[in-house]
């Protein structure tokens, strides 16, 4: 392989007062430059404007007064201005005069489109002009620390900071962390600044945490209270009178509180929305195994194959490659031999490197699933990974240590360790304990249902790992941890519940406890939003931090909801769901905008060149996924069928042959081209296991009902419904068709519900399709129509079915036009155009000038081209200027170079 197409790892890490009092200015009054964090930084109190600021970034962190660790620390927020180059300024204002001889600035430097200034001038406001502050000492622009700069006592209600780019010569965009202004004494007294935090959901019975910011710039005990606002019932503070407390209410509604700091002309107050609902319901719905299964679409068929016959086995030849530097089954290979007492050499990768070979295990697993249907290509395929399988098992097991520990990082070593390192040790906390277990045990049990349970090696071998995790961590006297990364907990919850169902009711439940008690333990201590440690699991409200991490911990927190009814979990995900969905989610259902590290921004903070990493995708559809199953509402699964549709299935390109790391909503000039590898190959399996598992984002299930949430051309069974097992049948060459026609065969006639989800393209408060294209046309049950009842977005049909019966549907399917919420201001004066589930791109290979607009009254049609990118619906019209308008859907973008990009601009 050619390794000059692998990207780096580098390349993958964000108005004044016009009556002042003239200016005084005292002679000889310059300081000695202190420490940056010495005397009062009367930045806190002033207001930030700006010649302008990045849609994606936000001058609000400069006076927040938190120090960064270094120029690229942007996890609390940025200011940049990319792309503009040149001159740029930052003010400052406040609402009184004030008496400042000095400031300190952060500069930002993100490694790619932004860069340290060239050189900076500082001026004040004297009352008619902005004017140079005398005697200057200072305005450095070094990076990865404060530049101090002092200057004769002065009195102003402003403050600006210029800055030049241009620096070594290099014409990037520049940027600022902070921005401090120090009192010279003599400034007035100015009210505390307070938030009273993040907008929430709360489930009735149940509290809310309340941690507000309350910044006294001078230090002092500041009096507070809190109080209701505004809601239809009662709200019980515990502690009304401190600044962090807890609320409970009395009735659902919306929910706002007052929190007031300060006392007479020296207080201020701020409010937080408190959203109180009914908990969940007491029962869930059941997964649907994935099992074998047939797929028949025009759709779906040619991106299973070449899933099956192309990217699988390029992902098992590149890991078992002796040779690869990320590591593969040569890592396991090396610990057998060390645990058999033979010379061993170093673990070579990422600490977490044993996950892409776990992946791939359950991908070749679950595609072991499909049915080959008597093609020669899926069947050879399907071959060659049951002989890998048995290849790649025994190396694995031996790998395994006697009390069931695994991870060759830690059982090999590697070349930069001093001594030997301990399992579940704090130091090494960041190093995928969990991770790479977690994603073992999800391996052993598509391994046992890939042989329908007649091979349980790696399945035994994955509950010997979990068991020895249970053994080893919980209450006291057993180890507190919690890991980086989050995966082991969903993991666990999964062995669990699998446990339970094919052993007997009870004998997993060990595993679900263990899952609960490394949640409650993150946060307890206090940590970062980057691995959701900053709160206690079920005090955190809001998506933040490293996307993939965040989704994961999410999916584990809703399986939470499920197995333990436990209030703080459902108030919790409820929140960041809410969060996540109606200020954070992108139009592909993609997630982490890639403002900090590789993770979500601020709110409505949604850049087209975005991040959205290939496994939080997947991460994301396993959390609606899931939320579908706790809360039994088919928006839910209207979200992740956005996600399937378009943020997972346009990971690989058309052949399966390429993939891409990071999935921009605008690739910029030099194309979105997929590439055959990457040094970080975490998202090389997830892809295919998550899509391969078809059946259950399809289908969720009880004893007496069947939902069906996917419209996909396929034979399913569903088992234990109505008392025994039932195939579906579904007949649609959905998307591409709006008609589905849907044979139910029980095992024999019986009685139960059969659901059907109503599409919602409108879940989103963020997006606003036109014209709608929500609900089903219409229902026939064997030729009849009829009208069912409608609840939580499911069509409910309750009857004796007998073999044979038909479901047949149409559903509206109709071009879209889609706008944002003018909050995201990366999509302000664009348009992005839907049909059905897909989402569309234009690209350059099509029309040449993708800046030409788009008029809100040209036509529109769909039209089918079985020529173009294997056989697509297009979107075809008119820009403005009257040359031809091309759209295509998003999953089948950057398959033919040049831009390709979703916003298009709008007139």
């Amino acid at each position: 392989m050619n390794r000059s197409l692998i990207p780096s790892a580098a390349l993958i890490f964000s108005i004044g007062l016009l009556l002042a009092p003239k200016t005084s200015i005292a002679q000889d009054t310059r300081p000695t430059p202190p420490d940056a964090n010495t005397g009062i930084n009367l930045a806190l109190v002033a207001t930030a404007s700006t010649s302008f600021v990045s849609g994606d970034q936000s001058i609000a962190t400069i006076n927040s007064g938190l120090n960064p660790r270094n120029s690229r620390d942007n996890s609390r927020g940025a200011y940049g201005n990319w792309p503009h180059v040149g001159t740029e300024w930052l003010e400052y204002d406040w609402s009184k005069p004030i008496n400042t001889n000095r400031i300190a600035v952060y500069w930002y430097a993100d490694g790619q489109g932004i860069k340290l200034p060239k050189a900076s001038r500082l001026s004040y406001w004297n009352g008619t002009d902005f004017v140079a502050v005398p005697d200057a000492d200072g305005l450095g622009v070094d990076g990865n620390r404060y530049n101090t700069t002092t200057f004769s006592t002065l009195t102003t209600t402003k403050l600006r900071l210029e800055f030049d780019s241009g620096a070594k010569g290099m014409n990037f965009s520049t940027g600022v962390l902070q921005w401090k202004v120090f009192d010279a004494g003599g400034s007035p007294d100015f009210p505390p600044i307070v938030k009273a935090g993040v907008e929430r959901t709360v489930v009735l019975g149940d509290k809310t945490f309340l941690t507000p910011s309350i910044r006294d710039i001078y230090g002092n005990s500041t009096p507070v209270q809190w109080s209701k606002s505004d809601g239809p019932g009662d709200v019980t503070f515990d502690e009304p009178t401190a600044a962090s407390t807890s609320a409970s209410f009395s009735a659902p509604g919306d929910y706002r509180l007052a929190l007031t700091a300060g006392s007479g002309d020296l207080s201020a107050s701020d409010s937080v929305l408190v959203h109180v609902e009914s908990p969940a319901p007491s029962t869930h719905m059941e997964p649907v195994y994935t099992t074998n299964y047939k797929i028949n679409s025009t759709f779906w068929n040619p991106r299973i194959k070449a899933v099956i016959v192309n990217w699988i086995p390029h992902c098992y030849t590149e890991l078992s490659d002796p040779n690869l530097p990320e590591g593969g089954i040569a890592n396991f290979i090396e610990a057998g031999k060390k645990l058999a007492g033979q010379p061993a050499a170093h673990h070579i990768g990422y600490p977490f490197a044993n996950a892409y070979v776990y992946n791939t295990i359950e991908a070749m697993s679950v595609a072991l699933q499909v049915d080959p249907q008597g093609d020669p290509d899926i069947i050879a395929a399907q071959n060659n990974m049951r002989a890998k399988l048995n290849e790649w098992i025994p190396i694995i097991l031996a790998a395994q240590e006697p009390d069931g520990y695994i991870q060759t990082r830690f059982t090999l070593g590697t070349s930069r360790d001093r001594t030997p390192v301990q399992h579940w040790n704090p130091p090494t906390r960041g190093e995928h304990e969990g991770y790479t277990a977690g994603y073992f045990i999800e391996a052993g049990i598509a391994n046992y249902l890939a042989t329908d349970g007649k091979d349980l090696r790696l399945y035994n071998a994955a509950k010997k790992c979990a068991d020895c995790w249970y053994d080893n961590l919980g209450p006291a006297p057993k180890k507190t941890w919690y890991d980086q990364h989050e995966e082991m907990e969903q993991a666990l919850v999964r062995l669990g519940r699998f446990v339970n169902d094919h052993e007997g009711a009870g004998k997993g439940d060990k595993y679900i406890e263990l899952a609960k008690f490394l949640l409650d333990c993150r946060g307890k201590a206090g940590g970062t939003q980057y691995d959701q440690t900053y709160h206690p699991t079920t005090e955190q409200y809001e998506a933040v931090g490293h996307a993939v991490r965040a989704v994961y911990l999410y999916s584990a927190m809703t399986d939470m909801v499920m197995q333990t009814s436990d209030l703080g979990y459902q108030s919790a995900v409820n929140s960041i769901w809410n969060d996540l969905v109606n200020k954070k989610l992108y139009i592909t259902g993609g997630v982490g905008s890639g403002e900090t590290s590789e993770g979500f921004g601020p709110d409505y903070s949604l850049r087209n060149n975005s991040y959205c990493e290939s496994c939080s995708g997947c991460g994301e559809l396993f959390f609606q996924w899931k939320m579908n199953l706790a809360y039994q509402d088919s928006k839910y699964a209207s979200l992740y069928e956005d996600t399937l549709y378009n943020a997972i299935l346009g990971d690989l390109d058309l052949d399966g042959k390429n993939f891409t790391y990071t999935n921009p909503l605008d690739t910029g000039p030099n194309g979105g081209e997929r590439y055959l590898w990457h040094d970080c190959p975490c998202c090389v399996g997830n892809i295919p296991r998550t899509l391969l598992q078809l059946p259950t984002w399809m289908y969720t299930r009880n004893s007496d009902s069947l939902n069906v949430n996917l419209f996909v051309g396929s034979t399913v069974t569903v088992p234990n419904v109505g008392g025994g097992d039932v195939q579906m049948i579904q007949t649609t060459d959905y998307p591409w068709s709006n008609q589905d026609s849907i044979t139910v065969n029980p095992a024999k006639a019986a009685t139960f519900t059969i659901r059907i989800r109503v599409p919602d393209r409108a879940v989103s408060a963020l997006y606003t399709a036109m014209p709608a294209a929500n609900g089903i046309t219409s229902i026939a049950i064997n030729g009849s129509t009829i009208t069912p009842t409608i609840e939580n977005g499911y069509a409910i049909i309750t009857r004796t079915w007998n073999p044979g019966e038909k479901i047949d549907l149409v559903l509206p399917m109709t071009v879209q036009r889609i706008k944002a919420d003018d909050r995201v201001v990366a999509d302000r004066n664009r348009v992005a155009l839907r049909y059905g589930p897909l989402i569309y791109n234009l690209e350059a290979v099509d029309q040449p000038n993708l800046d030409e607009p788009l008029k809100p009254d040209t036509a529109l049609t769909a039209d089918w081209q079985p020529n173009l990118l294997g056989g697509v619906i297009a979107i075809k019209g008119q820009f403005a200027d009257g040359s031809p308008l091309l759209a295509i859907p998003n999953y089948a973008r950057c398959n033919r170079g040049g831009r390709s990009l979703v916003w298009m601009k709008d007139q």
